[in-house]
């Protein structure tokens, strides 16, 4: 008699519960939804930003003047920007804008935001608006403004110095001085308002026990606050040489450049070889070769940056 074990049905695998349908659809339609929600932006990134450089980089190679026939002349113009006295005249100046004026603002924000450290009375809050005042005003505004009151006619200026009938602006030794004076005092509450920003995010913890370990204000000031703002001050020089190199409306309100050369920033420049003298060639080939500059300075000072909150960390 033979004994027949029993069978044992071996169960089929499990199966992952299938996603239905418009699951299934919604999961491969989020991906189109992504892109279309970021076209908008991409279509307005290709419009306004690569075409034109991209179009600045050919015209840069080209004799394109009033006519608008543009014939390449390969680096003809690169070569004529290096020979070019005017060109490197309009460096100098902006060189001397910049570095002055940042200079100066610098200071003057470090010094007026330590001024109104740690004070929350309503006379400092009233003192934060009035110094912010200045960088909220048009540029062209502000340029027309200026130049009005330091006419040597009838400006206010030379009736408050007492010095009547002098030109600051038609004087080639006072101009840029004048319009360094002028920037520093539109975007020194810019820098104020950083450095400020800065200095309400350092722990008060932090000074309190500097000064419980028997440190002084020179001390807590030299080992703590300044290291501490160190990164915010480089990023708000940064972000003032970028936007000092391409002031173009200051300027021209305020001195047009002149008299002759002597306030020809590099954008004054631009502008009068693009459209005064219709030479869009030449001004293309200048206007590519500060952006590649602007750009080599903007990721080396970036870099160094980087070094230094790695040290202070």
């Amino acid at each position: 008699m033979q004994i027949t074990q029993p069978r044992v049905e071996q169960s089929a695998p499990a199966r992952a519960p299938s996603v239905p349908g418009p699951a299934r659809r919604r999961q491969l339609r989020l991906p189109s939804v992504y892109f279309w929600m970021l076209a908008p932006a991409v279509a307005v990134c290709l419009g306004f930003v690569i075409y034109p450089l991209l179009r600045t980089v050919y015209l840069s190679f080209t004799d394109l003047g009033a006519a608008g026939d543009a014939e390449l002349v390969g680096g003809a113009n690169y070569a004529e920007m290096i020979h070019d006295a005017a060109f490197w005249n309009s460096l100098r100046v902006t060189a001397i804008f910049i570095v002055v004026g940042i200079v100066v603002e610098l200071v003057l924000a470090w010094a007026l935001a330590l001024l109104l450290q740690g004070t929350v009375s309503r006379l400092s809050r009233t003192l934060r608006i009035v110094f912010a005042i200045p960088m909220m005003l048009c540029p062209v505004v502000i340029g027309i403004t200026w130049r009005a009151l330091l006419n040597p006619q009838f400006g206010w200026l030379n009736a408050l110095f007492g010095t009547p009938e002098m030109d600051w602006v038609g004087d080639p030794s006072k101009a840029l001085w004048v319009l360094i004076a002028v920037d520093v005092w539109h975007w020194t509450p810019f820098m104020f308002m950083l450095i400020s920003a800065g200095l309400l995010s350092i722990p008060d913890e932090i000074r309190e026990a500097a000064r419980l370990d028997g440190a002084g204000a020179v001390r807590v000031l030299r080992h703590i606050t300044i290291p501490l703002l160190m990164p915010a001050t480089l990023i708000a020089v940064l972000l003032r040489t970028l936007d000092a190199t391409k002031t173009f409306d200051l300027p021209y309100t305020l001195t047009g450049g002149g008299p002759g050369t002597s306030t020809q920033t590099i954008a004054i420049f631009l502008y009068r070889n693009a459209f005064a003298k219709f030479d869009q060639g030449y001004a293309s080939a200048v206007a590519i070769t500060v952006t590649i500059a602007l750009t080599v300075f903007a990721l080396v000072y970036l870099s160094i940056v980087r070094l230094v909150e790695r040290k202070l960390t």
